[in-house]
């Protein structure tokens, strides 16, 4: 008698109805796994067809552009609807986005029991700083005791204090550096990121460490400069001079190359897994080392020098020594041994260096060249900040740096506000909902992240038109409190939207003149803003009292940008001519 016909030990019909199972299984589980849109929230049709739904397209976008937040915010316009969701994580929630600056302002102002801040955020930091404070919730104590840390770091007096004088050394540093440059050029365009980056990380190194600033990255370029007699120049003078670059110090280089990790991180659909990646290379893990036994050795040193003290007679020369002294009076309360040597000391310490220096420097070579293309905007700053500074004119020297941080010159700080407007140096703010909630009428489940950009229509281009009755009662309630920018000119680079007019006469610098989303707003609004400020301060009143920028040419003047840490020109060119 024949053997039945088998097939992997079974029958014939077995098999069939196994194969028709799992399939029918895989199926079920495809279909589950496909992207699921949250009801009344416009979203691309194609992408609920793919497990990667919207993920191709933005992995597209951002390979040929390097920017993902204009790819974000052309969804909005695409469906003429200031609310959409994308899908550009694999088996995860929509990212929703929001292009409104009225429901911005409300969420991060009035409902922050509604929305925290956003696991977007925590995915890309984790791997970098584990234990600092951005990755946190606003309700954890671990937050709150780490922001108190920190309570003392934006104070007028240790702005003024500490912080200015290291940033304007640095800036007259970068100054010197661009001479020697010049020289070199011959008047030829040459790059100047490199110069704002390494004039910030210096004055946020020695700020935050108290190092010996003659021991600047800028100094050390300064002397390599000075070295240089001949460079071989193209002929064409519109053509750039490429000037050689020094090294940068062992401990800066390695603080520089764990941050320029996260630009991999920010454009990943998988930022946890990429940066896990990222941290077993040899590279990493030796920057990583560099970083952390140079944070210690410093700590280490505070801590010897506070040894045996009281609080009230600490010596607090830098930002470390401050963290350190609230420490010290945190264990003094608490009973407890302090964490000077911990994770989450370094963390704060690195962050605090990452964020101070990174940001600022961005959105100083944007305004570089927002004022060269402006030439009458140019003009009219150094005329304000000369007659702002008479003592100095009829002296013939520099403002000091104390006299830069006290003087008011409104078009200065509408000139400030407004390259901060533009260069969206941070063009998303990002919440998660903590609760099952609604913008704009529409249901947003908790656990769902929330982009509310700066970088579209109702900062840059009008508002949609929503109903009042689509907002909260809080939001109705603050209609007017921030003005709203002419739609004639909301593209375009103009300080004088800044100024309104005073009740004494003449103009005065309004922050609330209109809508402004680069540093976020409310409690976990960005923590720096003030060192931001006075850091750009120094730095624009320094550079037109200094030189001219001259346009460069087109092929060198272009605005496309690359998202990173920060929103970055891809191009950043100056020709200087020296003021007289």
């Amino acid at each position: 008698m024949a053997e039945p016909f088998t097939i992997f030990g079974f029958g014939l019909s077995t098999f069939f109805l196994l194969a028709g199972g799992l399939t029918v299984s895989f199926y079920i589980a495809y279909r589950k796994a496909l992207p699921t849109p949250l009801p009344g929230i416009p979203y691309n049709k194609e992408a609920t067809s793919s497990i990667l739904g919207d993920m191709v397209s933005m992995v597209k976008h951002v390979g040929a552009t390097k920017e993902l937040m204009v790819w974000m915010t052309s969804h909005n316009i695409k469906h003429q609807s200031p609310i959409v969701q994308l899908f550009t994580r694999p088996f995860s929630r929509p990212w929703v986005v929001v292009t409104d600056f009225r429901e911005a302002q409300d969420v991060l102002l009035r409902r922050t029991k509604e929305f925290d801040r956003s696991n977007f955020f925590g995915d890309i930091f984790l791997g970098l700083i584990p234990k600092h404070h951005i990755s946190m919730k606003t309700p954890e104590e671990q937050f709150k005791k780490h922001r108190r840390w920190l309570q003392d770091l934006m104070t007028p007096a240790f702005l003024q204090k500490i912080a200015a004088p290291q940033i304007y050394t640095s800036c007259l540093d970068m100054l010197d550096v661009w001479e020697e440059k010049s020289r070199i050029a011959q008047g030829h365009p040459f790059e100047a990121p490199n110069d704002v980056y390494r004039a910030a990380l210096d004055a946020v190194w020695f700020l935050v460490f108290g190092a010996d600033i003659s021991n600047s990255t800028t100094k050390a370029t300064l002397r390599g400069l000075s070295s240089i007699q001949n460079l071989e120049l193209p002929i064409n003078t519109d053509t750039e001079a490429k000037i050689p670059e020094a090294p940068l110090p062992e401990s800066m280089a390695a603080v520089v190359h764990l941050t320029e990790t996260l630009e991999t991180s920010v454009k990943s659909p998988i930022p946890v897994l990429v940066h896990w990646v990222i941290r077993q290379l040899p590279s990493y893990r030796k920057a990583t080392a560099i970083k952390d036994n140079f944070i210690r050795d410093e700590v280490e040193k505070t801590r010897i020098r506070f040894e045996g003290r009281s609080e009230k007679d600490l010596d607090v020369r830098c930002a470390m020594d401050d963290i350190m002294r609230r420490e010290l009076s945190a264990c003094e309360k608490e009973g407890r041994a302090p964490m000077f040597h911990s994770r989450a000391m370094y963390d704060e310490i690195f962050g605090f260096v990452i964020a101070a220096h990174d940001t600022t420097a961005t959105t100083l070579t944007w305004g570089l060249k927002f004022l060269a293309d402006n030439p009458d905007v140019q003009n009219k700053l150094r005329a304000e900040i000369f007659a702002g500074h008479a003592a100095a004119v009829s002296e013939n020297r520099k403002p000091t740096a104390a006299e830069i941080a006290k003087t008011n010159i409104p078009y200065l700080d509408a000139a400030q506000e407004e390259i901060i407007r533009c260069s969206l140096t941070e063009a998303a703010v990002v919440r998660t909902s903590t609760v099952d909630t609604e913008l704009l009428g529409k249901r947003i489940p908790k656990g769902t992240d929330v982009f509310f950009m700066g970088n579209g229509p109702s900062i840059f281009s009008p508002a949609f038109q929503i109903d009042d009755s689509l907002r909260s009662q809080s939001a109705l309630t603050a209609k007017d409190r921030i003005g709203t920018w002419d739609t004639s000119d909301m593209a375009h680079f103009n300080p004088e939207r800044w100024l309104v007019e005073s009740e004494k006469g003449g103009k005065e610098f309004s922050a609330a003149a209109g809508p402004l989303l680069t540093f976020g707003m409310g409690p976990r609004g960005c923590y720096g803003r003030r060192l931001a400020y006075i850091e750009m301060k120094i730095f624009l009143t320094l550079i037109m009292w200094t030189f001219e920028l001259e346009k460069c040419p087109l092929n060198l003047s272009g605005y496309s940008a690359v998202d990173k840490l920060t929103h970055a020109p891809q191009q950043c060119f100056v020709r200087l001519k020296k003021v007289v």
